[in-house]
């Protein structure tokens, strides 16, 4: 899951130390005149950071899903298209819906008319009340119904006229608040049809880019169906999963070294660290912003150098690369004998090589010793080294 990064020499600070026999300068690792040259074994701490694999992932992305059924019939771009927020990325067919919506606007005219006569009917019982009409008609009926049977019925106690107007009011009242719940209720309807219009509509919540379209123009939906992956590209994240070992000191604001895709050190600035550990795996989600511009791309893979805090401080030898050679299986160095001249072959235990072309030896070697740097391919223990020169051990 994660290595211990080697921190070996810088060019500034070089403790390999490398003389030739033939002068006192230091000499290039590759001299033209293919002088065999001899360095001493320097030393740096082994274990002073933690190199952690992560992947680049934008600082937004969104799953675009449809919110009902239909046949796509716009999309909008391809993967890596760029658009503004608002703009439109995938249209449902709506026409079902349409004609569902003009079905609703005609229940609504119904409903006006019918409340419009409900109120019609309310304010006539207001103002002329049914009980205080006299009977259709003309003639003796009328009359009769003016001037015996109402005065009678009162006597009488078998109506009462006051009642039956309240009655009335009421009854027409309610037919008032029929239609009105109709219409409220149509209005609803129209309101949930243009909800769902407005969800065949699948516009950029954000600037920014395709990242991957899951369907085409043509194909049909269903209701939450993936359409495709919108994600703001001009910020870009790392995220990585640090072991619970390494997070004391990991705070938000602070600022490592990261590499995309094996590329030259950029800085990244630590923006969330996520508060709760993966329980299986005993590891902290943390992302870090990655400066605007910087050559990558969302899925790359990316190396943060963090500080391990809990580096040993242990130091341990460094030789440059080009002084191992594998003579089998196993890699081995030539040291070298000063006070002899005699070279002899010894195996040693490398770690990870570092970016700046140095191992760490991990044993069989010790800082202060003298090496090959350049072996050439003919040497073999027992040879000796005058002036730069390789010689046998009779010469």
């Amino acid at each position: 899951m994660f290595y211990l990064q080697k921190r070996f020499l810088s060019k500034h600070l070089q403790l390999l130390f490398i003389t030739s026999l033939s002068v006192l300068t230091l000499p290039s690792l590759a001299s033209s005149n293919n002088e065999i040259q001899i360095g001493q074994v320097g030393q740096t701490t082994y274990d002073q950071t933690v190199i952690l694999g992560g992947t680049v992932i934008p600082f937004k992305e969104v799953t675009i899903t449809a919110q009902t059924a239909g046949q796509v019939d716009y999309l909008s771009g391809i993967e890596g298209d760029v658009f503004q927020a608002g703009t439109l990325l995938v249209s449902i067919s709506d026409d079902a819906l349409r004609a569902k919506r003009e079905a609703a606007i005609a229940q609504w005219n119904r409903a006006q008319i019918a409340h419009q006569n409900a109120v019609t009917q309310y304010n006539r019982e207001l103002w002329s009340p049914k009980t205080e009409q006299a009977m259709p008609g003309m003639g003796l009926p009328n009359l009769m119904d003016q001037m015996f049977a109402r005065p009678m019925s009162k006597q009488m106690g078998y109506g009462d006229s006051e009642v039956n107007k309240r009655a009335d009011l009421a009854n027409a009242s309610s037919q008032v608040q029929q239609a009105q719940a109709e219409m409220a209720m149509i209005k609803a309807q129209i309101d949930e049809i243009d909800v769902l219009l407005n969800d065949t509509k699948s516009t950029a919540p954000f600037d920014g880019v395709v990242v991957e379209k899951l369907i085409e123009a043509g194909d049909s939906v269903q209701p939450g169906q993936p359409l495709l992956v919108f994600a703001k590209s001009n910020h870009l994240s790392i995220e990585i999963n640090v072991p619970v070992n390494l997070m004391y000191g990991i705070r938000k604001g602070q600022i490592f070294q990261a590499r995309i895709s094996n590329g030259n050190p950029i800085p990244v600035r630590i923006a969330q660290v996520f508060p709760v550990a993966n329980g299986q795996q005993h590891t902290v989600k943390v992302k870090l912003d990655l400066p605007l511009g910087a050559a990558a791309a969302p899925g790359m893979y990316a190396q943060v150098m963090l500080k391990n805090s809990q580096s040993q401080q242990r130091l341990f030898p460094v030789i440059p690369k080009s002084a191992v050679v594998k003579r089998g299986s196993l890699p081995s160095v030539f040291v070298y004998n000063p006070q002899n001249h005699k070279v002899s072959l010894r195996v040693i235990r490398t770690g990870h090589a570092s970016d700046n072309q140095y191992f760490s030896v991990l044993s069989g070697l010790k800082s202060g010793e003298q090496i090959v740097l350049n072996p050439p391919a003919s040497i073999i223990s027992g040879n000796v080294i005058q002036n730069g020169r390789l010689l046998s051990a009779t010469q």
